[in-house]
C-alpha cells in the first residue's frame, strides 16, 4: 500500500486539480481530503490493480462513481470531472 499510496501522490502533483488535496492511506482505501475532510475514495475493485471510486454526497453519504479504473485513470477522471473534488 505504501508504493501504491506514493504513486497517488505523486500522480496528483503533477496535475493543478489535485495537487492541492491530500491522498491519505486508511486500510486498503485511498482518501482525497481537504483540511481534514474526506471527500473522494478509491477503493480496490475486484480485478488486480483496478479501482472503483466514492464520493461524500453533500457531507452525508458516501455515493458510488460509476467509473472503475487503474489508479491512474481514477486520479484522472477525477481532476477532469471536478465537481466531484469538493464542496464548497
Amino acid at each position: 500500500m505504501k508504493r501504491i499510496l506514493k504513486d497517488a501522490i505523486r500522480f496528483a502533483q503533477s496535475d493543478p486539480h489535485l495537487a492541492e488535496f491530500d491522498i491519505t492511506a486508511q486500510g486498503k482505501e485511498l482518501h482525497l481530503s481537504k483540511n481534514g475532510d474526506s471527500f473522494a475514495r478509491l477503493l480496490p475493485a475486484a480485478r488486480e490493480k483496478q479501482w472503483r471510486m466514492e464520493y461524500f454526497h453533500q457531507r452525508e453519504r458516501w455515493e458510488h462513481i460509476e467509473f472503475s479504473g487503474t489508479l491512474e485513470e481514477c486520479l484522472a477522471f477525477l481532476a477532469e470531472n471536478t465537481h466531484y473534488l469538493f464542496w464548497k
